[in-house]
């Protein structure tokens, strides 16, 4: 049918009065409203858009084939109609929508009509022969600027609908929509700074979610590549404040009977992984709502994709929009991918970021991801990573380490991965089948130069397996307060455990020991009050430092101090049994006496069984004499130690006495 714009231009204004009563009735104020039919006014821009007529002689009908005296007409793939409603006062919108009655019978194909205030959608709704004639009855929220009524259509074999806005009117002097943004802002309004494989919807009039319902304003991705691949945008938001990301997310119902293969969905703010999800033709449509940390310069969503048998997936965003809510932001780290901090040098490994495909991430157990590190040896050796950290300002690395569940049947050899701070290990892990998925996360040291990821393989008789480290990030994390030497004491104990004290902690403050060359010695509990004692068999019996750091609960741990410690005490020299004469008195005291002694010396006198009887006043001369109430009728033992000036207590000798 040939398309025939006829706008008819009418202005009707209809003015409502206040009748003023008596003066000796009551006054109460009241709110004075008006409106303003829609087929008064003639939109600022338009497409497939018609007045009053759908040609000479022929006025709209609604679905049911009743004339409609007033309403307006959009017909054709993308149609649409905007109005200039600025400091015009209108606070709502009402009508009524329906299919002209003359494109209902056979296949006229799919419509659905959306209106808008500026990007936010009012209502939308798909339009059929069964839809009959809609009320519609939206607020607009103050301040807006554009209002738009926007039909998509997707033909059948007899073409598409007449959608008609019955009796259409602006509603001034009613209450605004409260909205609870300050900005508001479509993804499609915004467009795409870089993409790949995007196409949206004005331009592409047939993106629909996984019901077969059309999408009014929105976006797809979908992967062109041959086996599997990646498709993005990327919009660039900096500077504009918004702080929540929204949309609805599906896969395309033209793509999901048959195999048309896998997808995984990611939303990222500049390099942090704000939502990641799997898609399967089983999948609803997913609302999903994310906040955009402060400062975040661009979101890029984007799709990695496995092919199907019949092709791939089409992924589609419906009402992708970014505002700004309230005043408060996502905390979120600095983060770096790998490709952000750059590698120096490497061998085998492949990444996926956001805009360059390596290879598709794809765990142990089947399930996809939408950034990585994949590592697999070749004929130049070990497969490797190699990043220069001196300047990037990042203290950590994280990842989810797996085996690709493509190699994993049959004998693909042996892996071992390591990552490496100036070649100290931080992390080793032999992979095997049943490893799994494991979420690593590694501290890398202070002032550390190079970061190093090798994984060292053994080919089997099918080849190598493929290492995948899923997004693998580089994060600034906050770090625990260093210790302070002063706080840190020591006791190098002769013949007992030594014990390391810690003072003037937080509660829950851990605290580690290592040796000068970083290997962990003891790590405390959880302190419960403001210090921590932590015993370890044995530091050694010379001089020496050891490395005390600290980890407050949430955060990273502390570099650690060096504190010194002191030699072992030396053990006083043992008493000889001849130096040692006993009188086991009858009816008065017994007498110890201890004879070759140096000045100072101190005696204990313990039992048999090891209880301490007495301790001797430090020697005046070369001997002294030990006074104990009674030892006892029989004959015995007891034992004799000996503690010299500056040094500890000697080993105890046994000394027998006779009877009384």
């Amino acid at each position: 049918m040939i398309k025939q714009v006829l706008k008819t231009m009418i202005a009707i204004i209809v003015l409502f009065s206040v009748a003023a009563y008596g003066n000796f009735l009551p006054s109460k104020a009241s709110a004075a409203t008006s409106s303003i039919r829609l087929s008064s006014l003639s939109p600022d821009s338009d497409d497939g858009f018609y007045t009053s007529y759908w040609s000479d002689d022929e006025k709209f009908t609604d679905v049911f084939g009743k004339k409609v005296n007033d309403g307006v007409g959009l017909y054709d793939d993308s149609a649409y109609a905007t109005y200039n409603v600025a400091e015009k006062g209108y606070s709502s919108f009402e009508g009524k929508v329906t299919i002209d009655s003359r494109f209902v019978n056979g296949d006229f194909g799919k419509s659905v009509i959306g209106f808008y205030a500026d990007d936010r959608l009012l209502y939308e709704k798909p339009l059929s022969k069964s839809s009959g004639v809609i009320n519609v009855n939206v607020k607009l929220p103050k301040n807006t600027k554009d209002f738009s009524i926007i039909v998509k259509e997707k033909d059948g074999s007899k073409g598409q609908h007449l959608i008609v806005v019955q009796d259409g009117k602006f509603i001034k002097g009613g209450a605004y929509l409260s909205v609870p943004d300050s900005s508001y802002s479509s993804l499609v309004t915004v467009g795409d700074a870089d993409s790949s494989s995007y196409l949206d919807t004005n331009s592409y009039h047939d993106l629909q979610d996984i019901n077969g319902n059309l999408i009014t304003k929105g976006f797809a991705l979908s992967t062109n590549y041959y086996d599997s691949g990646l498709s993005y945008s990327t919009f660039s938001i900096g500077g504009n404040g918004y702080n929540t990301l929204e949309t609805s997310i599906s896969l395309d119902s033209r793509y999901v009977n048959g195999d048309y293969g896998k997808s995984v969905v990611g939303i990222y703010a500049d390099d942090y992984l704000l939502y990641e999800k799997e898609f399967t033709s089983k999948t609803p449509i997913q609302k999903v709502k994310v906040s955009i940390p402060k400062g975040t310069q661009n979101v890029t969503l984007l799709v990695n994709q496995i092919r199907g048998a019949k092709g791939y997936q089409s992924v589609t965003f419906n009402q992708p929009v970014v505002s700004k809510v309230g005043s408060s932001y996502k905390s979120v780290p600095y983060t770096a991918l790998p490709s952000t901090i750059g590698d120096n040098a490497s061998n085998g490994v492949r990444e996926s970021n956001l805009s360059d495909f390596g290879g598709i991430i794809r765990y142990s157990n089947g399930t996809l991801g939408t950034s990585g590190l994949i590592f697999e040896s070749d004929y130049e050796g070990d497969a490797y990573a190699t990043y220069n950290l001196s300047d990037a300002g990042v203290n950590y690395f994280k990842a989810k380490l797996a085996l690709d569940s493509a190699h994993l049947q049959g004998d693909y050899g042996s892996s071992t991965i390591q990552l490496l701070a100036d070649n100290r290990v931080l992390y080793s892990k032999a992979l095997t089948k049943s490893t799994g998925i494991l979420n690593v996360g590694v501290q890398i040291p202070s002032k550390t130069q190079e970061f190093k990821i090798v994984v060292k393989q053994k080919e089997g008789a099918k080849g190598y397996h493929n290492v995948v480290l899923g997004n693998a990030v580089f994060q600034k994390l906050p770090v625990s307060a260093k210790l302070s030497a002063s706080r840190v004491s020591v006791a190098n104990n002769y013949n007992q455990n030594d014990v390391v004290t810690v003072m003037s902690l937080a509660k829950g403050d851990v605290i580690k020991v290592y040796n000068t060359k970083g290997a962990l010695l003891a790590t405390s509990k959880p302190v419960t009050s403001n210090y921590a004692k932590i015993s370890i068999k044995q530091l050694g019996t010379a001089k020496g430092n050891i490395l005390v750091s600290r980890t407050t609960s949430g955060v990273l741990e502390s570099d650690s101090v060096s504190v010194p410690f002191a030699a072992e005490p030396v053990p006083s020299a043992s008493v000889a049994a001849k130096q040692v004469t006993i009188e086991n008195n009858k009816n008065k005291n017994d007498l110890i006496t201890v004879k070759s002694l140096s000045k100072n010396d101190v005696i204990k006198v313990y039992n048999s069984k090891g209880s301490l009887i007495t301790t001797s006043k430090p020697v005046t001369s070369n001997y002294t004499k030990i006074s104990i109430k009674q030892l006892g009728t029989g004959k015995g033992n007891v034992l004799i130690s000996r503690i010299s000036t500056g040094k500890v207590e000697s080993t105890k000798i046994s000394v027998a006495y006779k009877a009384e």
